[in-house]
């Protein structure tokens, strides 16, 4: 059993984390969390109309005529310097959540992998009749064969 990943998150580094989090919330107090009806209703500004945006800012900046009005550009290019610099936000978010994700993944799958072996050596013991080892191989067991449903046991899940 080999482990790609050796690594703590103290207590204290945990809540310097969570508020970094929230002192990213309070830098932007603007971000807004839209129902799923209004994500498919609303006019989407993908990668590949970013350049018709950014000429119709341009041209209309430029050319009054073609201006809706000048309060209206004005919020549109405040929206543009604001999706330009949440874009940038938004990928390093992306890219840290994803290092979050596949961290916990790995070491996930290397908690799993101990456990079958610990699992696995407890029917040993207990086919050898080693005293006390039957109880962990039923314990272990309903919880194996109930993978991903929520069971009650006697043992509490304890982190140290």
């Amino acid at each position: 059993m080999l482990s790609s990943i050796s690594a703590e998150l103290p207590d204290q580094e945990l809540e310097e984390v969570l508020q970094a989090i929230a002192t990213i919330r309070q830098k932007l107090p603007f971000l807004v969390l839209l129902p799923a009806g209004d994500k498919k209703a609303s006019p989407m500004l993908d990668e590949g109309r970013v350049p018709f945006a950014l000429k119709a800012v341009e041209y209309a900046s430029r050319e009054t005529a073609i201006s809706p009005n000048p309060p209206l550009l004005n919020e549109a290019q405040k929206d543009l310097a604001l999706y330009t610099k949440l874009q940038t936000v938004e990928r390093e978010l992306s890219r840290l959540s994803e290092m979050v994700s596949d961290t916990r993944m790995l070491a996930g799958a290397e908690l799993y992998q101990f456990a079958r072996v610990t699992y696995k050596m407890s029917k040993i013991a207990a086919s050898l009749n080693v005293p006390g080892t039957k109880s962990i191989v039923d314990d272990l067991g309903l919880l194996f064969a109930n993978q991903g449903k929520v069971i009650q046991t006697d043992t509490p899940l304890a982190v140290q």
